[in-house]
């Protein structure tokens, strides 16, 4: 594993030489079991600022077309330190217990993703554009993928995705639809949020027409950022208008509340 990550300065967030029975308090507290990786990592430097600050992807994201943002790494321990994923989960709705944030900039974070597997692969979430991007299949892989700049480049999203990829998502977004559980659908929308605006219409008609609810809120969550200006072309405003004047009349308390102060939002920023 690369170590040269830190300053030789100890900084705010060094939380101390760590022990066995400190990392056996904090993953029962977790209920999760820390990568060999990680906990080797700690017992050289328990929570640092990182030297290298940036991981590079192909996916563009609220930090950069090319690459993400890491500004530290939480050690084992508290205020600052692994156990605040606890409450930063709340906060900021992130539902699984099993995603177990290391670093964050809210509202993006850098999470060990155990959800489907006992070694947790390193994932980026950025909460409000519900965009989640898979980094590093493991801790280490990620660890070594770190670099201490990173050029960004201007990425014409719309040309970037081939025929036959195009094709892949809609099968994928009409499997899921039909197949998937709305957490799901509402994590298929946050990858489709990084291809191009056809694709995003289409899935956001088809969460418009599915018969579930807690589908129609994740929707909502999306078009109320729409709402507010943040739509960027890829929702046209008369469209939006006509969805949320839908969803208003929604059974579902949630849904409808949501809908309306939604639709107070755009009406608000048309001078309507």
């Amino acid at each position: 594993m690369n170590l040269d990550l830190w300053e030789e300065e100890l900084d705010e967030y060094f939380k101390g030489e760590v022990n066995l029975e400190t990392i056996r308090n904090v993953q029962q507290e977790l209920k999760l079991e820390l990568p060999e990786s990680y906990i080797s990592l700690m017992t050289k430097r328990n929570g640092f600022y990182l030297k290298k600050k940036y991981y590079p992807t192909i996916v563009p994201n609220g930090w950069a077309n090319n690459s993400v943002h890491i500004d530290f790494l939480y050690g084992i321990g508290e205020n600052p330190g692994l156990l605040d994923s606890i409450y930063l989960r709340k906060e900021w709705g992130i539902r699984s217990k099993k995603l177990l944030i290391i670093s964050t900039e809210a509202p993006m974070f850098i999470c060990l993703d155990y959800r489907t597997k006992k070694t947790p692969s390193v994932i980026f979430i950025d909460v409000e554009a519900n965009q989640e991007i898979k980094l590093a299949n493991d801790f280490e892989q990620f660890i070594n993928g770190l670099v201490e700049e990173i050029e960004e480049e201007d990425i014409d999203i719309f040309t970037s995705l081939s025929e036959q990829q195009i094709i892949d998502y809609y099968t994928k977004i009409d499997l899921v639809i039909v197949n998937g559980k709305p957490k799901e659908i509402d994590r298929l929308l946050g990858e489709i949020l990084s291809t191009n605006n056809d694709l995003i219409r289409y899935l956001v008609e088809k969460m418009r027409k599915h018969e579930k609810a807690k589908v129609h809120f994740n929707l909502i969550l999306f078009l109320s950022c729409c709402a507010e200006g943040e739509n960027k072309g890829m929702i046209n405003d008369d469209y939006l208008m006509e969805v949320l004047k839908e969803f208003s009349a929604s059974k579902n308390k949630d849904v409808k509340e949501f809908a309306l102060y939604s639709l107070n939002l755009l009406t608000s920023r048309l001078n309507i």
